[in-house]
């Protein structure tokens, strides 16, 4: 799949208090490797505003680096069993989360990687939320 064109499809499950909020973006992106790293590019648009958002992951097995830029920006590190500190910022003010890292998992196929990754969130030293992101490449 070196260099490709790819349909981008992006699951993010939250649980707070077992009650769990799912959200799903499916976009074209663009997708290559380099240095042994598997990259990601696409854009989503929020969906009050249209307003468009640049979007940035670079993984491998044991690490992923999420890069938000535009209407809402931050940059995530997961790293498994690693606690790493993300800030967002929004229209609203910045938040500065920690993000504990469960578990990553990246599935190669011909035209396909899947890339799953389990997480706590916490601010403020409090725990948040269980959340799962779960992102899958597949060859235009």
């Amino acid at each position: 799949m070196v260099n490709s064109k790819v349909i981008v499809k992006v699951k993010g499950l939250q649980i707070v208090e077992e009650t769990g909020d799912s959200v799903e973006t499916v976009t074209p992106g663009k997708y290559y490797t380099r240095n042994s790293k598997h990259y990601v590019t696409y854009e989503d648009i929020d969906d009050e505003t249209g307003v468009k958002t640049k979007n940035i992951i670079k993984f491998n097995d044991s690490f992923a680096e999420v890069k938000r830029s535009g209407f809402m920006s931050g940059k995530m590190i997961f790293e498994k069993g690693k606690n790493n500190q993300a800030l967002h910022s929004t229209p609203y003010g910045d938040l500065l989360m920690e993000v504990l890292t469960k578990d990553i998992n990246v599935v190669e196929e011909k035209d396909k990687i899947n890339l799953k990754i389990a997480y706590e969130l916490y601010a403020n030293n409090s725990k948040i939320s269980d959340s799962e992101i779960e992102i899958d490449l597949s060859r235009v």
